[in-house]
């Protein structure tokens, strides 16, 4: 396993452990980041000198993945102190919903590790 292969093994271990652990931090912070984000960058992008060619879709979408990473950033800021005074996370863990979401998280984690190849992770 080459050391591209195991940054790769590692980024996708620790992602999924945080989606694990952050669910419903999460679900919440990362949708509402990619509005946020899609919304300013199509604000921008129908705005201003006509005469170049906008590419209003596709500014629209990297803004809303832009804003989607920085809800996920943003998000997990704000779930270690709430997550630790509240613990709001591992009731939501313990429901059948959270399970079946955490199992979900865990196959796509396997297939990911499964895709980057190496051998044992």
């Amino acid at each position: 396993m080459n050391s591209l292969q195991k940054v790769a093994h590692r980024v996708v271990s620790s992602v999924a452990n945080d989606l694990r652990d952050n669910t419903l931090t999460n679900l919440v912070s990362i949708p509402l980041g990619a509005a946020k984000g899609g919304q300013m960058a199509y604000k921008a992008a129908t705005t201003g000198f006509t005469m170049l060619e906008r590419k209003v879709g596709l500014k629209t979408t990297m803004g809303a993945v832009k804003g989607g990473a920085v809800g996920y950033i943003g998000g997990n800021v704000a779930a270690e102190v709430s997550n630790k005074i509240i613990g709001v996370e591992k009731w939501f863990d313990n429901t059948k919903i959270g399970k079946s979401i955490d199992k979900g998280i865990t196959k796509a984690e396997n297939w990911l590790h499964k895709a980057i190849g190496g051998g044992s992770y």
